[in-house]
Parts: structure tokens; sequence; C-alpha cells
């Protein structure tokens, strides 16, 4: 008698083995889901206060650079209203304007005094004292009595500050015009500039570092996570190994026993039971032996197989379950195709792969397997014309005990990517665009002797 236990609506089943695999997956999966949600606070809460330091740090950087030139051209103005103070205390007791020669300095870059007339009353540079000045700029100065100030370059291509003042000399009003050199300024700038660039390159090569400390922990995020998984996986096996082993030898008897009352019973309602007996019984044996597949540690095999080889076997083991679902398969493969994976895997693998497409298509449809050559690759492909994969269901398509059928234990597709990645190969699935399903297997290729 199969154990049962009573529930609202009746006798319900006791859970079998996936059911208990899938309870500790989903304790493991949950157990992990509390131990990232701390990580990932903290990691927001750093992300947050780099963003607040960046900004904070930038607008410093970009406020010192903004005062910066304003700051300059006070530091000239102070020193050319200075220079121009002094100049007219000296030229007040020396009418001659002999004293004024006295002025000279580095930050200096020519001196001239101009009447109201347009006439040089001193310059700097003496053969120029006499003439007359070439342009008018002087004239606003004493119209209206306002500082001028500006940048103007020289013949030898430098540009310097140019300050022009009322100058009060004998009871007349001249024209004071200073130009001073601007390296001082420049220099200021500079020093503002670097400023800025190095704070920015700073937080640059923060980003940077901080951008290979994030993969470097994603990285090391990752293996943890893979050594969890695989810990996991052990632990699954054990209690695997443990169930299954516990369940097949009752299994075979069960088994045993149905078959020998499917052969001696009359055709009816007894008869039938038995018959469920049976397939019941071949089911769980199934499952068994996928648990044990899955959860078994081989070493990798390179054992080259050929798919046109098994290609056909399926294509007969198939044919009746094809015809009883009205599913067409078209199977596009040249002859000699050999994959570095050896044909019991091929076998499951692609078993698995056209299982899941002919139960996709509930009401007829259609199911291409082709295989394309691309150099060292060999690239299989298996379509339907189902309703496709749900979004939702695409990020643990590969997981164990992952399922969205009724009476599926979710260890199929687990166990595909298994064997691929076992040969070296990998495999996706996507949602085809004109509808159904795509599973997509790239594995190495075995090349004939000579090629290259």
């Amino acid at each position: 008698m199969v154990p049962v236990i009573r529930c609202r609506s009746g006798v319900c089943p006791l859970p079998g083995p996936h059911l208990v695999l899938l309870f500790l997956e989903q304790k493991f999966a949950a157990e992990e889901k509390l131990t990232t949600m701390p990580r990932r606070s903290i990691s927001i809460l750093i992300l947050i206060a780099a963003i607040l330091l960046t900004t904070g740090l930038s607008w410093f950087a970009l406020r010192n650079y903004s005062s910066a030139a304003p700051v300059a051209e006070d530091n000239l103005r102070g020193m050319a209203l200075t220079i121009a103070s002094a100049m007219e205390g000296v030229a007040a007791r020396d009418l001659s304007l002999n004293s004024l020669a006295s002025f000279q300095s580095r930050e200096i870059a020519y001196v001239m005094l101009i009447s109201a007339s347009g006439k040089i009353l001193f310059h700097s540079n003496p053969d120029l004292t006499g003439n007359e000045v070439g342009d008018n700029r002087y004239r606003s100065v004493l119209t209206t009595g306002v500082l001028g100030e500006e940048r103007v370059r020289l013949g030898t291509g430098e540009y310097v500050y140019e300050f022009q003042t009322p100058f009060h000399l004998s009871g007349k009003t001249c024209v004071l015009r200073l130009a001073l050199h601007t390296w001082r300024s420049e220099a200021v700038m500079r020093r503002a500039r670097l400023g800025v660039a190095l704070i920015f390159s700073l937080l640059v090569l923060g980003w940077l570092l901080g951008g290979a400390v994030y993969l470097l922990l994603r990285r090391q995020d990752a293996q943890e996570k893979r050594l969890a998984r695989q810990n996991e996986l052990a632990r699954l096996g054990e209690v695997g190994a443990v169930l299954v082993h516990e369940v097949r030898n009752p299994l075979a008897g069960i088994k045993g026993y149905g078959q020998l009352l499917e052969e001696r019973l009359p055709d009816g309602r007894d008869r039938y039971y038995a018959q469920l007996i049976v397939r019941e019984s071949l089911r769980l044996e199934q499952l068994a032996d996928d648990i044990l597949l899955f959860t078994r540690s081989d070493a990798a095999v390179s054992l080259p197989g050929n798919l046109s080889t098994v290609a056909a076997q399926l294509t007969v083991l198939l044919a009746p379950q094809l015809e009883a679902a009205g599913v067409r398969m078209t199977v596009n493969i040249a002859e000699q195709v050999n994959v570095r994976c050896p044909e019991d895997g091929l076998h499951r693998l692609l078993l698995n792969l056209l299982t899941n497409a002919i139960q996709a298509l509930t009401a007829g449809g259609e199911i291409v397997l082709t295989v394309q050559c691309h150099g060292n690759e060999v690239e299989i492909s298996v379509a339907d014309s189902g309703s496709g994969i749900e979004p939702e269901m695409l990020s643990g398509l590969f997981e164990p005990f992952r399922t969205s059928k009724a009476r599926g234990a979710g260890l199929g597709l687990a166990l595909c990517k298994k064997i691929v990645d076992g040969c070296g190969g990998s495999i996706a699935a996507v949602s085809a665009p004109g509808g159904g399903a795509l599973f997509v297997v790239k594995l190495p290729a075995v090349l004939p002797e000579g090629t290259v």
C-alpha cells in the first residue's frame, strides 16, 4: 500500500523524494538570502556616501576655481592702485617727473603719463617721452573719471594688464597708464586649475579603485556562492543518495509485482490499476536515476560522440510519443558531426531537450533540431512552436528542482547543464521571436585528423 496522510479534501499522498529535496533547496536559498541582505544594505550605504563625497569635493573644487579669477584680478588691481598712489605722491614733490623713473619692478611692463591733449609727459621708455599717444582710450578716463582696466597685447605677443586712472599733477588732471605683467595672476589660475585637476583625478581614481574593489568583491561573492552551492549540492546529494538507496529496493519489488499483476489480471479496472502501478514505478525509477546522476561527482570526460548517430536513435525512440502528441520533428544535421562529449551524455542531453519540447506542445506543433559547425565549435539548437518560456522562469531555468510542471522533478534541464559543463560547452535558452522556446547548446568539435 502506498503511504498516505489525511487532509481536508480526503487522502493525500506523502511527499516524494524530489519534494523533500525541493524543501531543503528552498531552505538553503532562504538562508543565503538572509546573509546577503546586510551586504546589500552596506553596499547601498557606501555608494550613497561615495556619491555625497564626490558631489561635495566637486562643488568645493569648482567653487575654488571660479573664485580664483576674481582674486587674481583683485590682486592686479590692488597692486596697480598702490603703484599709482605712490607715483602720484612722488610726482607732487618732483614736478620734473624724473623721480618716476625709479619705479621699476618685475611686475611693471611699462608706465606712461598722458596729458589731456594726448602728449606723453612721462614714459618708462625715455625715447617715447614727448610723443603723442597713438590711441584715444585715455579720453574716457578723463571725461568720466572712472578707472579703466583691460588686457592688451604687446608687440612681443605678451598679454598684460593695463590700468588707467586719473592723475593729478600741478592742478591739472592727466591719465596714468600702467601696464603690469600677469604672471602672478596666471600663477594663481594655474594653481586653481591644478587643484581642480588634482581633485577630479583623485575622484576618478577613487571611483576606479572602488569599481575594482567592487568587481573583486563580486567575484569573491560569486566564488563563495559557488562554494556554498557546491556544499548545498553535496548535502542534497547525501540526502538524495540515502533516499534513492532506501526507495530503489522496495520500488523494484513494487514494479515487479505490478508487472506480474498486469500480466495475470484480465482486462478491466484492476488491470488498469496494475498498469498505473507499473507506470508510476517507472517514473519514480527514472527520478531516482536522475537524482543519482545529478548528485554524482564524475570527472570530466573528453570522449568523442557522433551527433548523427544519437539523433537517429532518438528519432526512432521518440516516434511513438511524437505521433501520439501530433508533433512533427525536423532534423537538420550532417552525416558526420562529432563533438567532445560521450554519446550517452549526448543521448540524455538531447532526450531531455526534445522531451521538454514535446511536452510544451499541447496541441500539435513542430520541433526543429538543427546542428551547425562553426570552426572548433558545434552549435545544437532545439526550437519548438509552443508558448515559449515565461520571463520569471529564465533566471532559474537550469537550477535543480525548479519546474512549472505539475508532475516534474525539475532535474531535466539541470542535468543538461551539468552534462554540457562537463564537456566544456555552454547552454542557453530564450523565447523565440516568433513564439516558442529555443535552446542553444555549444560543444567543442572533434575535427578530423589533419584539419587545422
